[in-house]
C-alpha cells in the first residue's frame, strides 16, 4: 500500500544532491513526497549526507522530526526497503529519541555506514500532519467493509494491492470494520515456504497501514489483473433470491462471509426501500412474509435493521436486537425496478431494447435476438405479446456501447435473465446493430401460460389492462385459430380445455367464447365478460399452434449436447438414428444457437427417450433453418425403437473446471469449448472470480494465484478479459469477454485460481502431499467449537491462523455467550462460564476482553483485543452453557460435481467424460478417445 505517490526512487537516489547550506552544517529534510512534510528522511550530519536506517525506528523519533520541521505532529512513520538498482548513499545508524527533544540533534545518534549493516535493509519514511491528505478504502465489495484495498492520494491517484492476513487485519481495523475474515492467500512473490516477500508487511498490531514496512522490490503485487477482496467482520450487503425477477425475492443479508435470512417481523418498508436502492431496483412495492419466495437456509439473523429509508446501503442503517423465527417466516421484497426497457418508440411497448447494469442503460445486441426473446421481454414489461423484432438499429443506436448479451429463450420464461445465456466469448456487436421489439400493448392482448413454447398453453386475455383467464365449455379449433393468428403463431393444431391453475391464479376475464374463426382478435368473437361462471361448467381454454414446433437436447451434460427431441403438437418425441449424420446434427446445432455439430452419436447414447418417435431417415443438407425442413418420410413415420434415439454434440457445449491434481477448489482454470479443454488468461475481474467459484460450488470468492512453473500448460488458451458485471451476472456464461480464440494468451499468462472455500495453496511440486492446513477439511477462519462438555456446552475454542485456541474470561458475560451459542446453532445462552470451568485448554489464547452486544453474527465480529495479544493463561479459559436448540437451520454448503460426457466415438457401455483435445472429422468414428474428467457444465 503506497505511503505517498510512487516516484522512481532509484532515479531520485541516483541523482542524490546535498541540501543547501554550508559544508558541515547539520540539516534534515523529507524527500519524494507531495509536500515538505512527508517523504524519505535525509540527514546531513558530521559532514556526511544520507538516509536513516530503519532499525529500531519508531513514533518517538518521528515526533521529533515533525517538530523540528515545523510540520506539527507525526502521523505515521514506516520503513522503505531498498531496490538493488538504487544508488546506495551512506546510512545513519542508531538514531534513538525519547520523543520530547526539540530536534534530532538532541537524540542519540550513531555512526554512518553502508546499507549492508542495516538489519532491515530499509530506510525511514515519515509523514507529518502538514503532509498531503490520503485515505484508504475497500472498494467494490458491496459495503465500506469489503472490497479491493485502495489508497487514494490528493490528486485522485489510486493504488491497489493484494493484502495478506496481517495487512488485511490492519486495514479492517483502521476502517473501523472489525477484523479481517478474507484476504489473499497466494504465496507472496510466488515462493511458498520461502522468506516472506511482500510489498507491504505489517505485524498486525499497527494502528494504520501507513505504519507498515514497504518493500518496493515487490511492487508487482500492486499491478495485478485482479485483486483478492478483503472482507471484514463489519461487512453487510443484501440480495434477493428465489425468484426469476432479479428485483424480487427472499431477502438475504450477508454479514462478513455468511449469508442469512431475515424475519418478516423485522422488515419494514423503509428498510425494503434501502434494499431496493442498494440493488438498483427502484422503489419498494411490497414486503412479503411466510417464506413467499420459498424457505432459505443457513442462519436467521436476529438483529433488525431500522432504516430511515434514505440510506444508500443497508450497511448504513441503524440496528437493534430483532425477533426470533424460523425459515417459515423468511421475509421477501418486491421492488418496482426493471433491468430492461424499450426506448425511442412511439410508446413504452416498442423501441430499442436496453439493459441496465450498475445504473447504466445501454442497448442490447441484435445479432442473436429473436422473437422468443422478445416474447419474454414483452411479457415482463407487461406489454402484451411480441409482434416483431425489426432489423438492428431500427430505433436508433443510442450513445452507449452495445451490450453483447446472448439469450436463448423458449418464450415461456418470466424474465429475460432466466433464459439460458451464452454471452461468454461472443464477438463484439457491430456498431449500430441494436436490438428492437414491437409489443402488442395490453389492449385486448393475449398471452399463453403453462405451455412448452411461446405458441402453446393456457389462454389469458388483457381487458382494461387486467389479465384474466378465458373459460369456455365448447372451445374448439375456430377459437384456437383466432388465438394463433393474433399471436402470430401459425395455424391452430389443437384446442383443449384444462383445469384451473393453482394458487395466485388470475381472475376470470372472458367466458363463453364463440368464434367464426376469421376474427383478427379474440375479443371480436361473441364473448361474455361475466365473472359469474357456475362451478364445473367451464374449463380454462388452451391452444397448440403450429408455431409451437421446437427442438431441444435432453439427457446430456448441457444445453448444447444431448438426445435430440422435437415438440410436435404439444408432445415431446425423439428422432431415430437411421441415416442420422453430421449434416442432420448441424441443423440442430444451428437451430439452437449452439454452433456447429462436432459429432452425431446414435444408439441412444444419451439414454432412451420416451413418447413418440417423430422423425426418421432424415436427409438434411446441413443448411436448413429447422430440422423439420429436412426431407423425411413424415411425422411419426418410422420403424425404430427408443434404443435408436439420435443425439448431438455441438461446438458451443461449454464446461468449466479447475484442473486441480487432487484439490477440488483450486488449480488451473480451464474451459471446454469446440470439443477441447483449454486454459483461460489471467485477465479476470474480482467479480468474475467470485462467480466462477460459486458456479463450481466452491464458495463466493476467488483469487488468482501465481502459476507453478512445474505444471505443464495446455496447448489452447480459449479466453481472456472475462469481465463479469457485479450484481448482474449469475454464471460465467453470462459474462462478457474477448471472443473465443485458441491463442488468447501465452502459458505465462494462464489463470490459476484459489476459491474461498478452500484454504489451500497451490503446491510448487505436482507430487507434493497436502496436509490438513491446505484442504477443505480445515475450519473457516473464526470457526468455533466447544470442548470439555457436550455439543452445546463447554470451553470455547476458536480457529485462527491455522490452529485452535481459547478465549480469556476477562469481561466474559452472557452477551458474549449468546453470540457463541447462536454461531454454533445451539439456541440461547444459559450461562457464561469462567475460570476454566470445563478444564484448561492448550495452544494460544486467541481472544481477550471480548465485548459483544449479543446480536453479532459471530464471535470475531465482537470488539476485543487484537487476536493473540491478551494477557491471560489457560486457567482463565471461558466457557458457555447453551440451551441446545437452535432457531436456525444450518445446512452444509456442498459443491456439485458431475461427470461430463465426451464427444462420442462409438457406442460405449459407460459414457466417458468431455475432456481431451478431439480431432473431429465428418465421420466421427475417427475421433480420438478423450480422457476422463469431471466439471461443472453449462446448465
Amino acid at each position: 500500500m503506497a505511503l505517498f505517490p510512487l516516484v522512481p526512487w532509484f532515479l531520485l537516489l541516483a541523482s542524490w544532491t546535498l541540501s543547501s547550506g554550508s559544508a558541515g552544517e547539520e540539516s534534515m529534510s523529507l524527500l519524494g513526497g507531495e509536500t515538505r512534510c512527508e517523504g524519505l528522511l535525509q540527514v546531513e550530519h558530521r559532514g556526511q549526507q544520507g538516509l536513516v536506517c530503519g532499525d529500531h525506528w519508531g513514533m518517538q523519533e518521528a515526533l521529533v522530526i515533525c517538530r523540528q520541521l515545523n510540520c506539527k505532529r507525526a502521523l505515521h512513520t514506516s520503513q522503505y526497503v531498498w531496490m538493488p538498482q538504487e544508488t546506495e548513499p551512506p546510512l545513519l545508524y542508531g538514531a534513538q529519541c525519547q520523543g520530547e527533544e526539540a530536534s534530532l540533534w538532541q537524540c542519540s545518534l550513531g555512526d554512518w555506514g553502508p546499507i549492508s549493516g542495516c538489519n532491515c535493509q530499509c530506510v525511514v519514511v515519515v509523514r507529518c500532519s502538514g503532509s498531503s491528505s490520503r485515505r484508504i478504502r475497500l472498494n467494490g465489495g458491496g459495503s465500506p467493509c469489503a472490497g479491493t484495498p485502495e489508497v487514494l492520494n490528493t490528486d485522485n491517484n489510486i493504488m491497489r494491492c493484494d493484502l495478506q492476513k496481517e495487512e488485511a487485519g490492519v486495514f479492517c481495523r483502521e476502517l473501523e470494520c472489525g477484523t479481517a475474515l478474507q484476504w489473499s492467500r497466494s504465496h507472496p512473490g510466488g515462493h511458498p515456504g520461502g522468506q516472506e516477500q511482500k510489498f507491504v508487511t505489517c505485524q498486525g498490531t499497527e494502528p494504520s497501514i501507513f505504519r507498515c514496512k514497504i518493500n518496493i522490490n515487490f511492487l508487482e503485487q500492486c499491478d495485478l489483473p485482479a485483486y483478492t477482496e478483503v472482507v471484514c467482520t463489519g461487512h453487510v450487503e443484501a440480495r434477493l433470491v428465489g425468484s426469476e425477477d432479479p428485483c424480487a425475492g427472499r431477502l438475504e443479508v450477508r454479514r462478513g462471509l455468511t449469508w442469512g435470512t431475515v424475519c418478516n417481523a423485522d422488515l419494514d418498508l423503509p428498510t425494503a426501500q434501502v434494499v431496493c436502492r442498494e440493488l438498483q431496483c427502484g422503489m419498494a412495492v411490497s414486503t412479503l412474509g411466510t417464506a413467499h419466495f420459498s424457505r432459505g437456509s443457513g442462519p436467521v439473523w436476529m438483529e433488525a435493521f431500522r432504516c430511515v429509508g434514505n440510506e444508500s446501503l443497508l450497511f448504513h442503517c441503524p440496528r437493534e436486537p430483532g425477533s426470533q423465527c424460523t425459515h417459515e417466516q423468511d421475509a421477501g421484497i418486491r421492488c418496482s425496478g426493471e433491468k430492461f426497457r424499450l426506448v425511442n418508440g412511439s410508446s413504452a411497448c416498442e423501441g430499442r431494447v436496453e439493459l441496465q447494469v450498475q445504473g447504466v442503460w445501454a442497448p442490447l445486441c441484435a445479432t442473436h435476438w429473436g422473437l422468443a426473446d422478445a416474447t419474454v421481454l414483452c411479457h415482463q414489461l407487461n406489454c402484451g405479446n411480441a409482434v416483431a423484432t425489426p432489423r438492428g438499429g431500427h430505433f436508433g443506436d443510442g450513445n452507449a456501447p452495445i451490450w453483447p448479451d446472448v439469450f436463448h429463450c423458449v418464450g415461456t420464461e418470466l424474465h429475460l435473465l432466466s433464459c439460458p445465456s451464452s454471452t461468454l466469448g461472443v464477438k463484439p456487436c457491430a456498431k449500430g446493430n441494436s436490438a428492437s421489439a414491437f409489443c402488442s400493448g395490453l389492449r385486448s392482448a393475449l398471452r399463453l401460460r403453462d405451455g412448452q413454447s411461446r405458441c402453446d398453453g393456457r389462454v389469458e386475455v388483457s381487458l382494461d389492462g387486467v389479465w384474466g383467464r378465458v373459460l369456455d365449455d365448447a372451445w374448439d379449433l375456430r377459437g384456437a385459430s383466432v388465438v394463433c393468428r393474433q399471436l402470430g403463431c401459425g395455424e391452430a393444431q389443437r384446442a383443449y380445455g384444462t383445469t384451473t391453475p393453482g394458487r395466485r391464479t388470475v381472475p376470470v376475464g372472458l367466458s363463453q367464447v364463440r368464434c367464426v374463426g376469421s376474427e383478427t382478435r379474440l375479443t371480436q368473437c361473441n364473448v361474455s365478460a361475466s365473472l359469474l361462471v357456475p362451478v364445473g361448467t367451464s374449463q380454462d381454454v388452451g391452444v397448440i399452434c403450429s408455431g409451437s414446433l421446437r427442438v431441444r437436447l435432453a439427457g446430456g451434460p448441457g444445453r448444447c449436447a444431448g438426445r435430440v427431441e422435437v415438440l410436435q403438437e404439444g408432445t415431446w418425441g425423439t428422432v431415430c438414428d437411421d441415416a442420422w449424420d453430421l449434416q442432420d446434427a448441424h441443423v440442430v446445432c444451428e437451430q439452437l444457437g449452439c454452433g456447429r455439430a462436432l459429432s452425431a452419436p446414435g444408439a441412444a447414447y444419451f439414454g432412451s427417450g420416451s413418447g413418440p418417435i417423430w422423425m426418421d431417415e432424415l436427409g438434411c443438407l446441413g443448411n436448413e433453418s429447422a430440422l423439420w425442413h429436412c426431407p423425411s418420410p413424415g411425422w411419426g413415420q418410422h420403424d425404430c425403437g427408443h434404443k435408436e434415439d439420435a443425439g448431438v454434440f455441438c461446438s458451443e457445449f461449454t464446461d468449466l473446471r479447475l484442473q486441480n491434481y487432487g484439490q477440488p477448489c483450486a488449480g488451473r482454470l480451464e474451459v471446454f469449448h469446440n470439443g477441447t479443454w483449454g486454459g483461460v488468461c489471467h485477465l479476470l475481474s474480482t467479480t468474475s472470480l467470485g462467480i466462477l467459484c460459486g458456479q463450481l460450488g466452491c464458495g463466493p470468492q476467488g483469487q488468482l494465484l501465481a502459476r507453478p512453473e512445474s505444471w505443464p500448460s495446455p496447448g489452447v488458451f480459449w479466453l481472456t478479459s472475462i469481465q463479469c458485471r457485479p450484481r448482474h451476472d449469475r454464471s460465467l456464461w453470462q459474462c462478457p469477454s474477448a471472443p473465443w480464440d485458441q491463442h488468447s494468451c501465452s502459458s505465462e499468462e494462464e489463470a490459476w485460481v484459489l476459491c474461498a472455500e478452500n484454504k489451500a495453496e497451490i503446491p510448487e511440486d505436482p507430487e507434493q502431499t497436502l496436509n490438513c492446513s491446505s484442504t477443505l477439511s480445515c475450519p473457516e477462519e473464526g470457526a468455533l467449537r466447544l470442548r470439555g462438555g457436550d455439543d452445546c456446552s463447554g470451553r470455547v475454542e476458536i480457529w485462527h491462523a491455522g490452529s485452535w485456541g481459547t478465549v480469556c474470561d476477562d469481561s466474559w458475560d452472557l452477551a458474549d455467550a449468546e453470540v457463541v451459542c447462536r454461531q454454533l446453532g445451539c439456541g440461547q445462552a444459559m450461562d457464561a462460564m469462567r475460570g476454566a470451568a470445563f478444564g484448561p485448554g492448550s495452544g494460544p489464547v486467541w481472544l481477550d476482553e471480548v465485548g459483544c452486544r449479543g446480536s453479532e453474527a459471530f464471535l470475531l465480529g465482537c470488539p476485543a483485543e487484537p487476536l493473540g495479544y491478551g494477557d491471560c493463561e489457560h486457567k482463565e479459559d471461558a466457557g458457555v452453557h447453551c440451551s441446545g436448540s437452535g432457531m436456525s437451520e444450518h445446512l452444509p454448503s456442498e459443491g456439485v460435481y458431475e461427470d461430463i460426457e465426451a464427444l462420442p466415438v462409438e457406442k460405449k457401455e459407460e459414457r466417458p467424460s468431455a475432456s481431451g483435445n478431439l480431432v473431429l472429422e465428418e465421420d466421427y468414428d475417427d475421433a480420438e478417445e478423450p480422457e476422463k474428467d469431471c466439471g461443472g457444465g453449462d446448465r
